[in-house]
C-alpha cells in the first residue's frame, strides 16, 4: 500500500483578537466581584450576630472583614475580648476599659494588621502562635505582682499585631 488514501489535515488554531481577551478578562472580574460582595455580604451578617450580645456582657466578640476598624472602650467593664480580622485592620484600645483582675484578650489574624493599646501599669503575658506574621509587645515587663494581668493569645498567619502602652 502507498498511503495514497490517507491525507493528514492541519488544523489551524484562530488568533484570537485582543477584544475577545478583554471580554473574558471582564467576565472574569465580574465573577470574582460577585463572589467577593457575596462573600463580605454574609461576613457582615456573621460579625452583626456576633456583637449583638456585646452589649452588657463583659465578654466582647469582633469580627472584621475586608476593612478598617476601631474598637474602643470607655468606662466600660471588659474580661475578656475576642478579635478576629480577615484581610483588615483593627486598632483595639482598652486605654480606657476598667479591665477586670485577670483580663484575657485573643485575637485571630489573616492577612490583617492589628494594634492592641493597653493602659500603663498592666501586665501584658502574651502566647503567640504566628505563621509568616510579625509580632511585638511595646509594653514594659512589670514585676509587681498586684498589677491586673492581660493575656493576650495571637493567633496569625500572614499578618502583624503590636501591643502598645498609652503614654502616661
Amino acid at each position: 500500500m502507498s498511503g495514497d488514501g490517507i491525507v493528514v489535515v492541519k488544523e489551524n488554531k484562530k488568533e484570537k483578537s485582543l477584544l475577545g481577551h478583554l471580554f473574558r478578562l471582564a467576565m472574569f472580574a465580574v465573577v470574582v466581584y460577585g463572589a467577593v460582595t457575596a462573600v463580605a455580604r454574609v461576613m457582615l451578617r456573621l460579625a452583626n450576630r456576633m456583637e449583638e450580645d456585646n452589649d452588657g456582657s463583659e465578654t466582647k466578640r469582633y469580627l472584621n472583614f475586608m476593612n478598617g476598624r476601631n474598637i474602643r472602650f470607655q468606662r466600660e467593664k471588659v474580661s475578656d475580648v475576642e478579635v478576629n480580622a480577615v484581610a483588615g485592620g483593627v486598632e483595639l484600645d482598652l486605654t480606657e476599659a476598667e479591665l477586670s483582675e485577670e483580663s484575657e484578650v485573643l485575637v485571630r489574624a489573616f492577612m490583617s494588621g492589628v494594634v492592641v493599646k493597653v493602659p500603663p501599669m498592666v501586665r501584658v503575658e502574651v502566647d503567640d502562635t504566628d505563621v509568616l506574621s510579625g509580632f511585638m509587645n511595646l509594653v514594659p515587663n512589670y514585676e509587681h505582682e498586684n498589677l491586673p494581668v492581660l493575656r493576650l493569645k495571637v493567633q496569625s498567619l500572614l499578618s502583624g499585631v503590636r501591643v502598645e502602652m498609652k503614654a502616661e
